[in-house]
């Protein structure tokens, strides 16, 4: 007699199999929740200094900087065996699509910000704009683009781990007279303290050009010792999950302290829905369809294989510290070959940002409507254009959130005044802007892969011939070894 388990015990026996596979992300979710509830505890009913707070937000910020110590070892090593293990013709090719991919996604993200902002007018309803002091700092787009160039081509590579340079102009006392004092803008440029990503990623690329020239390549000690850092971080990153849902628990609820003003971000509602509309239609739409159009396959897949590393990065807002996380469900999830993983995933973190783009345009038309200022299509093309350029060099100027748009702001001769007003749901949005930059990141790595799997495979059957040449060449040589050795005159007595 053949017993037919009820559909209650199915169902319940596939949830604890989910459970069980799936144990961080639900860890993670609970710990969300729970830190929500004991944010809105501790503001109702307990009064915290500013001291007690700092001891609630130390566990995040141990995570934080746990992802962070990975981060450098990981891109490096990373995208020195990508370059490495292509041949210099996949690799020009391979570069070619990932420029075109992320050149493409950016100035989509802009233009879908530009047009929400100006059609749904979020800042022209009610002129949010208070006496707000802005920032001092003057930003000037050709000393960031100076400053990526300068970047790039770091002068010490240990201290491209933790110091990049920055260009500020400060006001500086030249004289007075009896009626009025002279100031001057002079550029200085200085290190600040902040890991100088894309000159670490330059560093990378053209070491592991310098090693795919030569014949020995994978035997080379530099691709050997890469390796192994590379596997060591790996490992190292999967002890760091575990502490993952302790880390988010004290960082939402650390979030939910900070909030102290609950109408102004009631009065910024209008905003954050135009850039989660934004940023809904070019995760849910325009990505999957770029996908669908150059391989005709299914972009869900890729999206729910990638599911774990989107969740990490709208828990901890970081797309470089989600890193090793998206390359992990790049590698083993969604089984993309690693020398475009490594090759693609790291440079795409650190330059495609289609989230941040994104919001960016938008934040700078909403600022400019709470001003009461009209846009033209040569404003707003400028808008665009900025706004690209601040998401790409991110690592070039000190460029988190509001600060980013004010860069923007400048760059048009915008009133930065309402900028502060930003700050207040930076919080939120950076979250899904950060998913939609992995997700970005996630989909053009899997597009590559399969629009270079003809080059790939040659690239397998000639690495394959060569090993079979290197290996008929060894066996001759043992052979004439032998041969000489049996072949030669006794010298025993």
């Amino acid at each position: 007699m053949i017993m037919v388990e009820p559909a209650a015990e199915r169902k319940w026996r596939a949830f604890t199999s989910y459970v069980k596979e799936n144990n961080l992300i639900v860890a993670s979710l609970v710990a969300v929740v729970l830190g929500i509830v004991l944010g809105v505890v501790l503001k109702t009913y307990v009064i915290l200094t500013d001291e007690q707070q700092e001891y609630i937000k130390f566990p995040g910020e141990i995570l934080m900087r746990m992802l962070q110590f990975v981060s450098v070892p990981l891109i490096t090593t990373s995208v020195t065996l990508g370059v490495a293990g292509l041949s210099i013709n996949t690799s020009r090719h391979i570069a070619l699509r990932a420029t075109l991919y992320f050149t493409i996604t950016t100035l989509v993200a802009v233009t879908i910000g530009l047009i929400l902002a100006v059609i749904i007018r979020p800042g022209a309803v009610n002129n949010l704009g208070q006496d707000i002091t802005g920032s001092n700092t003057d930003f000037s787009t050709i000393d960031a683009l100076l400053d990526l160039g300068r970047n790039m081509v770091p002068p010490d590579f240990l201290q491209a781990c933790f110091q990049q340079y920055q260009t500020d102009k400060p006001q500086v006392f030249e004289g007075s007279n009896s009626s009025q004092n002279y100031t001057a803008d002079v550029p200085r440029g200085h290190y600040v303290d902040g890991a100088n990503t894309l000159g670490l990623i330059a560093f990378a690329f053209v070491l592991g050009l310098a090693i795919n020239s030569l014949k020995k390549k994978k035997e080379n000690v530099l691709v050997l010792v890469a390796k192994a850092i590379n596997d060591i971080t790996k490992a190292a990153v999967n002890l760091i999950l575990r502490f993952l849902p302790v880390g988010v628990f004290f960082m939402i609820t650390t979030h939910v302290l900070e909030v102290r003003d609950w109408q102004t971000t009631e009065n910024l509602g209008k905003f954050i829905a135009v850039v989660l509309t934004g940023l809904i239609i070019h995760g849910a739409i325009v990505l999957p369809m770029i996908y669908i159009l150059f391989t005709r396959q299914n972009p869900l897949k890729v999206i729910r294989g990638v599911s774990p590393a989107l969740l990490t990065a709208l828990l901890i807002a970081s797309s470089s510290a989600t890193l090793p996380h998206t390359l992990r469900c790049c590698l083993e999830n969604n089984k993309i070959d690693g020398r475009i993983v490594r090759f693609m995933l790291p440079i795409g973190t650190n330059v495609n940002m289609d989230g941040s783009a994104l919001y960016e345009a938008a934040a700078t038309v909403f600022i400019a409507q709470l001003s009461h200022i009209y846009l033209d299509v040569t404003q707003l093309f400028t808008i665009g254009l900025a706004a690209a350029i601040a998401s790409v060099g991110a690592a070039g100027i000190p460029a988190t959130g509001a600060v980013t748009t004010l860069f923007v702001l400048t760059a048009v001769g915008l009133p930065v005044r309402d900028a502060a007003l930003l700050v207040v749901t930076e919080w939120l949005l950076d979250r899904f802007n950060t998913v939609i930059n992995v997700l970005g990141d996630c989909i053009g790595v899997s597009l590559v892969h399969e629009m270079s799997r003809q080059e790939l495979e040659k690239m397998d059957k000639e690495d394959m011939e060569t090993g079979r040449i290197l290996n008929k060449r060894q066996e001759m040589a043992q052979g004439e070894k032998v041969m000489g050795e049996s072949a030669a005159p006794s010298t025993t007595k």
